[in-house]
């Protein structure tokens, strides 16, 4: 069998597969994937022959497992133990033997937590069907991983495949669950993406600890205040419950489950020891979820296995108290013995502990027992890999939908949304997820650098941030570098800088109508902060009714009267303190401006002078005291202008780049709607206008994508150009010379050989039409054949009626796949007869039959 074709076997194979799943299983998702794998005609030509059976190595070890399952049925009892399914060609395959260890070229997949979430959400999940009995189909996880599907054992099976292959000490277990881990059901679970990181966590334990603290006496309590406390937080339990309880309209696990405690489901086991793991945790495959072993949701262990053994659980407890001493008889039943000498640790009872059977403890005893040990077989899947262009893509088909407690979680692929959305967190306020309280979006590859949005709809608030290198809107400004912008609608307004701006402006903010002020750092003028407040009551209690002249525009309240402006300076170090300006306080309403000095070193107090302005001429107050020089009056009238100017300037600055962004993003919206789930192609060139800005390492991996294809398109049009088939050469072989071996037709005899190739083509798509008709006839004939001797039985029992069942749901899937076989073959038939006339009239030995016909129209 080994060297048979892998094509022929693979089709022998899928029948007997097919009257097996016929007589067991119903039609999966899963079965489907596997029996178009196995149909392939292209995968079969290249496919490992250990895929459709099994090498003499593996078949000894398939009987050494069968005598270890009598034995154990012997020793413990009728269990049935999952221990050798098939794989997708119907070939009994060990477990172990299924994994295939592989260290992938992606830092994503070094460690578990980013492995396990990757991998969650790469997949679309099968749930097993029944939910109590085991798959009856083990593909490789090569397969898998090609497909982005498949059930809890395929998930586990390949997880552990990449972390052993990276080092990690990782098992499969396979056992029983709860309903919710089994459904992929997360509503009743908080969302991963909102937990504080646990490295965060320790960096702030750690600077506690380093802190030096005063030990304080312990407060008083009360005993009432206790008892409240108490009271409260036994009400708010309850509430929790009954807010837990009320979502039964999208939350199964509510109801009653008909499979409670005998739900089959599969996860990983990761020990401590590799890898700098501390302590034993369980990875559920389906969510990226890790558990501690204490602490995990799951029911019982059934079997535990990794790429070298299998172990089968002997203890009758709940999972959270298994003891994963592997090697201890009292506790697990190994299949494989350990050559290195594992398997001869713990207890001395078990399967493998016969007293007659002892290996000798001598030197030469464990060496000849290490050479007659049978060692694992290498893995029979094909090495893991996962495309580099589905690796970014990331989530199944481009995007994925998530519902948790109170929260939703919409993931999408780069490039598939229009504004470059990749992530989308919603929180809600209840239980039903009807009322949001926060939005938080994820961005990536915009060409205004954005990076993140958080909206709180009931406060209209408003959060972005941007990614270093966002250009300005005014190319003869300065401005861009935007790092934060914040908004409450009508309310407040704050944009935060990274320090790289021209004017040194690193926060801006503006309570709407009431006052704006900026920092800035690093100036030439020391200039590190400047504000201006308004007071609308101005307008009406100015003095004779007339206009007030200092003015500021805020949006929506149009001129508003200045009561105040504010200039801060840097320390100048070549300046006396008190001859160097620390705050200058114009105020516009009274008349005053007032002008505090640095304070000396080792100072409290500082210089302050009041000056008040009449008719343009300044005055110190109080009067008696040093009047200012002219130059000096000069000075701060014109500082007072000048800061005026400034603030007006970076006002209407400030709002050209909000008044663009808001356009940009009304564009943004509008385009959305109407390119809603198109990918861009990343090989066109992208103008100004352009959302999305694709990094270096995409354009460079879609032009060697684009490169590839051109280069495939080439080879199969030389192949196809030298391995064309002549459909005339059995045609012709009456009118060739056998001199010349040249063929030379009039007119008639190219009408004739004309009219007998395309006679026989037609016959031939004909009876392969009629072939696949005959064959859909007698499906049917068949299946109303056993539904009439099914109603003729009437009583019957219960065995017949679930085989029937069984046989009905393949007729179908038989008679589906020949309509849709014979609905193609027409399709196709057309395009092939038409193909086959252009072909005959492009042949140049048949040019004579074409030539006739003018010159009988110019007779």
């Amino acid at each position: 069998c080994v060297h048979s074709s892998p094509c022929l076997l693979a089709f022998a194979v899928m029948e007997e597969d097919a009257h097996m799943v016929e007589r067991t299983e119903p039609i999966t998702q899963k079965v489907i994937r596997c029996r178009r794998f196995v149909g392939d005609a292209q995968t079969a030509q290249t496919l490992n022959p250990r895929y459709c059976s099994n090498t003499p190595k593996e078949e000894l070890l398939l009987e050494h497992v069968r005598e270890f399952e009598e034995q154990f049925v012997n020793v413990y009892g009728n269990r049935f133990l999952f221990l050798c399914p098939p794989n997708e060609y119907g070939v009994p395959k060990f477990l172990p033997s299924t994994i295939r260890p592989t260290h992938l070229p992606y830092k994503e997949l070094y460690e578990v937590k980013p492995c396990s979430q990757f991998l969650a959400d790469f997949f679309n999940y099968d749930e097993l069907k029944p939910p109590d009995r085991y798959p009856s189909i083990i593909p490789a996880p090569h397969s898998v991983l090609k497909w982005q599907a498949g059930d809890c054992f395929d998930l586990s099976i390949a997880l552990c495949s990449l972390l052993i292959g990276v080092g990690y000490d990782a098992y499969c277990v396979s056992g029983f669950a709860p309903r919710f881990i089994t459904t992929r059901n997360e509503a009743r679970s908080a969302c991963p993406q909102l937990e504080w990181h646990p490295e965060d966590k320790k960096e702030d334990v750690e600077s506690e600890d380093d802190e030096f603290t005063i030990h304080k006496k312990p407060p008083l309590t009360s005993e009432y205040r206790e008892a409240r406390r108490t009271a409260d937080e036994v009400d708010k339990a309850r509430l929790d419950e009954e807010e837990m309880k009320s979502d039964s309209e999208d939350d199964p696990s509510s109801e009653e489950d008909e499979f409670e405690n005998r739900r089959i489901h599969c996860w990983v086991l990761v020990r401590q020891g590799s890898r700098e793991v501390r302590e034993d945790m369980y990875v559920e495959p389906t969510t990226g979820r890790i558990y501690d072993v204490t602490r995990c949701p799951y029911l019982k262990i059934d079997l535990i296995w990794n790429h070298r053994n299998l172990w089968v659980n002997m203890q009758v407890c709940n999972a959270s108290q298994v003891e994963l001493d592997l090697y201890n008889s009292r506790y697990f039943e190994y299949v494989m013995l350990d050559a290195e000498g594992g398997g001869s640790g713990g207890d001395a009872r078990g399967l493998y502990a016969d007293g007659g059977d002892a290996p000798d403890e001598s030197e030469g005893g464990k060496l000849e027992q290490a050479a007659q040990i049978l060692d694992m077989p290498p893995a029979w899947s094909e090495r893991v890999d996962i495309p580099r262009e589905n690796f970014h893509a990331r989530c199944y088909q481009g995007e994925k939908t998530i519902f948790y407690h109170k929260c939703k979680v919409e993931q999408y692929a780069p490039y598939t949304q229009d504004d470059g959305l990749v992530q989308r967190i919603t929180l809600y306020k209840d239980v039903r997820r009807q009322i949001p309280l926060e939005i938080r979006e994820t961005f990536k590859h915009r060409r205004d650098r954005l990076s993140e949005r958080k909206r709180r709809p009931m406060q209209n608030e408003t959060i972005e941030h941007f990614l270093p290198g966002r250009p300005s809107s005014s190319t003869s400004a300065a401005g861009g570098a935007l790092k934060q912008y914040r908004e409450i609608s009508a309310v407040s307004r704050e944009l935060l800088f990274y320090n790289s701006r021209l004017d040194g402006l690193v926060r801006c903010v503006e309570l709407i109508g009431k006052k704006m002020f900026e920092f800035f750092e690093d100036r030439d003028d020391r200039l590190i902060y400047h504000s201006v407040t308004l007071d609308p009551s101005l307008a009406t209690n100015h003095r004779g009714g007339q206009k007030p002249k200092d003015t500021y525009l805020v949006e929506s309240m149009g001129e508003v009267p200045i009561r105040k402006m504010t200039q801060k300076y840097a320390r100048n170090s070549q300046v006396p303190p008190d001859e160097d300006f620390h705050k200058i306080c114009y105020f516009l309403a009274e008349g005053k401006i007032r002008v505090d000095y640095h304070r000396e070193p080792g100072q409290l107090t500082f210089k302050t002078v009041t000056y008040v302005n009449e008719d343009g001429n300044l005055y110190s107050l109080p009067r008696t005291g040093t009047q200012p020089t002219q130059q000096e009056a000069q000075r701060l009238l014109q500082m007072q202008g000048n800061c005026r100017d400034i603030l007006t300037e970076s006002h209407q600055r400030t709002h050209v780049e909000l008044n663009q962004r808001r356009k940009d993003e009304n564009g943004i919206r509008a385009s959305r709607s109407v390119q809603a789930g198109k990918k861009r192609e990343l090989g066109l060139p992208g103008s100004r206008e352009d959302v999305l800005e694709p990094s270096v390492y995409d354009l460079a991996r879609e032009h060697a994508r684009v490169d590839a294809m051109r280069e495939g398109a080439e080879e199969e049009k030389q192949e196809e150009t030298t391995s064309k088939v002549d459909v005339l050469a059995p045609y012709l072989v009456d009118f060739m010379n056998k001199e010349t071996k040249y063929v030379q037709l009039d007119s008639l005899q190219a009408e004739l050989v004309m009219k007998k190739c395309t006679q026989d083509f037609r016959k031939r798509l004909t009876d392969r039409a009629e072939i696949i008709q005959k064959r859909l006839e007698e499906e049917q004939e068949q299946l109303r054949k056993r539904r009439a001797q099914m109603q003729r039985r009437g009583d019957n029992v219960e065995k017949d009626e679930r085989e029937f069942e069984r046989y009905q749901s393949q007729a179908m899937f038989r008679t589906q796949i020949l309509e849709q076989r014979l609905a193609r073959h027409e399709m196709q038939a057309i395009e092939k007869f038409q193909e086959l006339e252009r072909m005959l009239q492009e042949d140049p030995r048949l040019a004579a039959m074409w030539q006739r016909e003018p010159a009988a129209m110019g007779r």
